[in-house]
């Protein structure tokens, strides 16, 4: 395990930087219909590590992925608190992974990259709004409702659709 790639509050590693492909198979894992409200939850927050650590990548290209990845961040620690009030994780501390010095993504990887990241976002969108009427606890049902705006607005600052959270100091 390298400094870029910790491990997940569900005990995953990832044993290389995240790659485009490895949130697409996120992304795959959500399109799963027999999921129940617990399950959603935990698949949206994996993805949402993953999801976390590829922009940290994502970002090191060039100052707009920066930017982008600032106002995507801010979305993550949302996301990361709203989860955490679920009843599916009423007894564990999610903390979102963070790297010191995270491995740029090659040039040819950067679309796939940003392609990866809105689909992870649209897909999780999908499936917190198709789990929620069946969840069997409030503060699961609570979270995939409300949570499945803000994860759409993640979606929204990578494509650049989102004003900046922070002022730049020049």
């Amino acid at each position: 395990m390298t400094t870029d790639t910790p491990d997940d509050a569900s005990g995953r590693t990832f044993p290389a930087p995240v790659t485009p492909a490895q949130l697409r198979g996120a992304t795959e894992d959500l399109r799963t219909d027999a999921l129940d409200a617990p399950e959603a939850l935990k698949r949206v927050w994996s993805g949402l590590c993953l999801a976390r650590l590829l922009g940290l990548r994502l970002a090191l290209a060039d100052r707009t992925w920066q930017q982008r990845q600032i106002n995507a961040e801010s979305l993550e620690h949302q996301l990361a608190h709203d989860l955490g009030t679920s009843a599916t994780f009423a007894d564990t501390a999610l903390t979102l992974p963070d790297t010191a010095t995270p491995t740029p993504l090659r040039p040819d990887e950067v679309n796939d990259a940003v392609d990866a990241l809105v689909d992870f976002s649209g897909t999780a969108r999908e499936r917190m709004l198709a789990v929620a009427p069946r969840a069997s606890q409030w503060h699961d049902e609570r979270v995939l409702r409300h949570d499945s705006l803000v994860i759409r607005r993640l979606a929204a600052a990578w494509q650049g659709e989102l004003a900046g959270y922070r002022l730049e100091s020049r």
